[in-house]
């Protein structure tokens, strides 16, 4: 059948007669290309959070997991380098938060606000949408909760429990849909994560040493290492 989508995708913010911004569509493979991400809650409280690190004997090992303030934390996957532009956004947004209300940005308050961003990228003339999708996490002492945002590259967010991203990001969600429980131990929950990110990479062999894992809150991360 004849693939009409090239006379649709001249810019970001142009329908197809299928409902579909194509510039978008192309937007969450080169997320799915990333390294495997996997996140999730337990009982309301911790965040275990686990991105396959990427391997190559010539180049230093990038960090995956990036902090934007003190237990708060965004792990992108897909194009590096627009990562890094919404890793920048946030770390401002989150400081100026800060000075104006004198108290950390919430997780849903940064969702939105990158949300908001990512969403313009698909609306703008000159713009494309960003490569890359986003795992936000965090944890407020003075609440005793944590929270986990899922942010699509065309802006949607939502909170949930656990979820995935980057490579077999959709086997890995069958997976913890089938799989995935809050009560796990924080041990468990380190293994958890790193069998399902074997399960989205179909590797033979997955570990602590090819999967930088962190932990939210962040004192409890000497008890998984």
């Amino acid at each position: 059948m004849f693939d009409n989508r090239g006379a649709y995708d001249k810019t970001a913010a142009m329908w197809s007669p299928q409902g579909e911004l194509n510039q978008l569509d192309y937007a969450r493979i080169a997320s799915q290309r990333g390294s495997a991400t996997v996140a999730m809650v337990l009982e309301g409280k911790t965040v275990v959070i686990g991105g396959e690190l990427y391997h190559d004997p010539l180049i230093v090992r990038p960090q995956k997991i990036n902090e934007v303030d003190d237990d708060l934390y965004l792990v992108a996957s897909g194009l590096s380098t627009d990562a890094t532009i919404l890793l920048n956004q946030a770390r401002i947004i989150a400081q100026n938060h800060k000075l104006v209300y004198g108290e950390k940005i919430s997780v849903r308050s940064l969702a939105m606000r990158l949300g908001d961003i990512m969403a313009r990228h698909t609306l703008a003339g000159g713009l494309r949408p960003f490569g890359c999708s986003l795992l936000i996490a965090g944890y407020y002492d003075t609440l005793d909760v944590a929270n986990l945002y899922f942010v699509d590259n065309g802006g949607t967010f939502f909170e949930t429990r656990a979820y995935a991203s980057g490579k077999g990001a959709s086997k890995a969600i069958d997976f913890l849909r089938k799989e995935y429980k809050s009560d796990m131990s924080l041990k468990e929950a380190v293994e958890f994560v790193l069998k399902t990110i074997k399960v989205a990479t179909d590797k033979e062999e997955i570990s602590r040493d090819n999967v930088e894992i962190r932990v939210i809150p962040t004192r409890l991360q000497a008890e998984i290492e």
